[in-house]
């Protein structure tokens, strides 16, 4: 019921504000669109419901669905765990956005999502991956004309040049957004701009400025049903007031910040404006409050994994312990900070950043000249094209139509055959994977039945029930996921198994460091290939999680020499013995499905050192 209602309000907003979609021939995928595009936009105000709203989305796709639909959920899931404080799989979700659209065509839409990426590295602090995908949105921007999508560009590469301290290119660009975004009257983005632009003015020590310009968006915010918004502003406001020293007046605004992200429940923010309220109440000499503030903000940034935040709040704490003459407690988060900081490269970012950003306004110049040749050298190799094709016309229309009847002939002969033996393979699945659990869900509620006047037995068979269905339900996923030749190569195969994995490391706090090189997406895989891949990392990754304790899963992929397909998953968990621990069929089966691929099967683990497996396979 309650997904029914979001559904309806989503619609409602999507009309209301006479947004204009793509056209689709399938009515299903342009439902699907609308939503995706209504869940983005209220990520800010609803960020739980609707990561919920969109994971609901993305189950009711099918087969037929395009990459199109596709691409605009995953935007809009990451742009909900954005807003959640999850950005490990919000850069997963946006990456496979920004995938789906290059394959779907769709030049908008890889600029949105270039965008969208370029704003979580930022919050990551990873600026030049930011600057690499801007660079990106920036060159599609100038080759299509396309003025609000550049606006919006330049606001974001204003931002990263202003964490690169590159404060001259950082004023040109937000300035120049400013002006753009008052032209198409975006007074969303223009706020956005403004508060962009106060940050810079209090990096130039210019706080009476950034309350100006922080004055000027307020007056335009009060007049939005925005709150996200509105909080910004206020905890920039409190920022100003904060280098002006008035701290009895930053603090009243930070609290109002703070206020507003608990009701929104986006515990990023949260974790920024406690840290914030914590350092003010330091120099209000409430040591106590304090404390409290910083506390709370060190423990979500933790579960965030937010190391910045972290560091910056240990040191304060610190500090703040060592004035009063707590020792101990000064001493454990100074050493806090010291591990933290060895974690944050920030000085190796900014040294590569500053060279990245040397070769984009370089390229960029290189780029408009290059737009222009460019055109003029399509339009004269068509105009070749025409003329070469008309000369060969006569002479290869015979050949032509008698070598397409023959190789439709054998297509559809071999069509047949692959048709059969999918129906096969989905068969064998459906018996062997779902129709055992089913029997076993049979069994169980007969059981409760039989046993209905004692609550413990129905309870306990009612949990297997439920158990057995979960699982049945991620099986028809895989299976229809592996047939669904939209997913036919490598590149597919490894973004499901990295958002199998963040979906069961994030719960736990587990680290997830993902390689993927280039080139995977040119490697095709059968249905077959792709399901034993998927449901061998799957095991892989689950054994892991449960058993070794670890706080680190690295998945790496790679085509080897020779054609070879590599895909290694290690953990620093607690490893153990191949050589004494007791036999089961969970290493039987990985290797069985590793032959199965044509391939074969590596573990290394030794106690206390983690564990290691890798499988090869051909590409072919």
């Amino acid at each position: 019921m309650l997904i029914r209602v979001i559904i309806v309000f989503l619609l409602a907003v999507s009309f209301a504000k006479g947004y204009t979609q793509p056209r689709f021939k399938n009515k299903n995928d342009s439902l699907l669109f609308a939503q995706a595009d209504s869940a983005f936009a209220s990520a800010s105000r609803y960020a739980d419901s609707m990561l919920l709203f969109t994971k609901v989305l993305l189950s009711k796709t099918t087969s037929s669905t395009g990459n199109l639909s596709l691409a605009n959920i995953h935007n809009a899931m990451g742009w909900a765990y954005l807003h959640t404080g999850f950005l490990d799989s919000s850069v997963n979700s946006l990456y496979t956005a920004w995938q789906l659209f290059g394959k779907a065509n769709d030049t908008n839409g890889i600029i949105r999502a270039c965008i969208n990426i370029a704003e979580v590295y930022t919050k990551q602090n990873k600026i030049a991956n930011a600057l690499q995908y801007l660079t990106q949105a920036d060159s599609l921007c100038i080759a299509t004309g396309n003025i609000p999508y550049h606006t919006n560009v330049q606001r974001q590469l204003g931002v990263v040049y202003r964490e690169a301290k590159d404060y001259t290119r950082a004023a040109a660009y937000l300035n120049g957004a400013l002006a753009g975004f008052l032209q198409l009257e975006d007074h969303f983005r223009y706020v956005s701009t403004g508060i962009s632009l106060s940050i810079l003015y209090r990096y130039l020590k210019l706080p009476d400025s950034s309350l100006h310009i922080l004055h000027q968006c307020n007056a335009i915010a009060s007049r939005q049903d925005s709150p996200y918004q509105s909080a910004m502003i206020q905890e920039h406001l409190a920022e100003s007031y904060y280098q002006k020293e008035l701290f009895s007046k930053a603090l009243e605004h930070y609290s109002s910040a703070y206020t507003t992200f608990k009701k929104l429940t986006n515990k990023g923010d949260m974790a920024y404006e406690a840290m914030n309220m914590g350092k003010t109440l330091w120099k209000l000499k409430k040591p106590a409050d304090a404390e409290k503030y910083f506390t709370e903000a060190y423990h979500i940034s933790d579960t965030l994994k937010m190391l910045n935040f972290q560091y910056d709040i240990a040191q304060m704490l610190a500090d703040m312990h060592s004035e009063s003459g707590n020792w101990q407690k000064a001493y454990q988060y100074r050493n806090n900070a010291a591990v933290l900081r060895d974690s944050i490269d920030l000085s190796g970012q900014i040294k590569l950043t500053n060279e990245l950003k040397e070769k984009f306004e370089t390229e960029k110049k290189e780029n408009e000249i290059a737009l222009l040749k460019t055109q003029n050298l399509l339009t004269e190799a068509d105009n070749r094209k025409n003329r070469l094709l008309q000369y060969l016309f006569g002479v290869l229309f015979v050949t032509s139509v008698l070598m397409g009847w023959l190789l439709f002939n054998r297509a559809r002969i071999k069509r047949k055959l692959n048709e059969q033996l999918l129906r096969n393979q989905i068969a064998g699945d459906l018996h062997d994977d779902v129709g055992s659990t089913l029997s076993v869900i049979d069994i169980s509620s007969r059981i409760a039945l039989a046993k209905k006047e004692e609550p413990a037995v129905v309870s306990e068979q009612l949990e297997k029930i439920r158990q057995y269905a979960t699982s049945t339900m991620e099986s028809m996923s895989d299976i229809v996921w592996s047939v669904n030749p939209g997913n036919d190569n490598l590149e597919s195969v490894m973004t499901r198994v990295c958002e199998f994995a963040a979906e069961v490391c994030e719960p736990l706090h587990i680290q997830m460091e993902i390689s993927r090189e280039k080139g995977l997406d040119s490697v095709l895989l059968n249905a077959n290939k792709r399901r034993h891949v998927l449901l061998l990392c799957k095991e892989i990754i689950n054994n892991a999680v449960k058993y070794s304790g670890c706080t680190l899963l690295q998945v790496n992929s790679k085509v080897a020499n020779s054609n070879v397909i590599q895909i290694t998953i290690s953990d620093n968990g607690s490893g153990f013995n191949p050589e004494t621990v007791k036999k089961g069929n969970g290493l039987n089966n990985l290797k069985t499905r590793a032959a199965a691929l044509g391939g074969n099967l590596t573990l290394n683990s030794a106690a206390g050192k983690g564990t290691s497996v890798q499988f090869e396979f051909p590409a072919g």
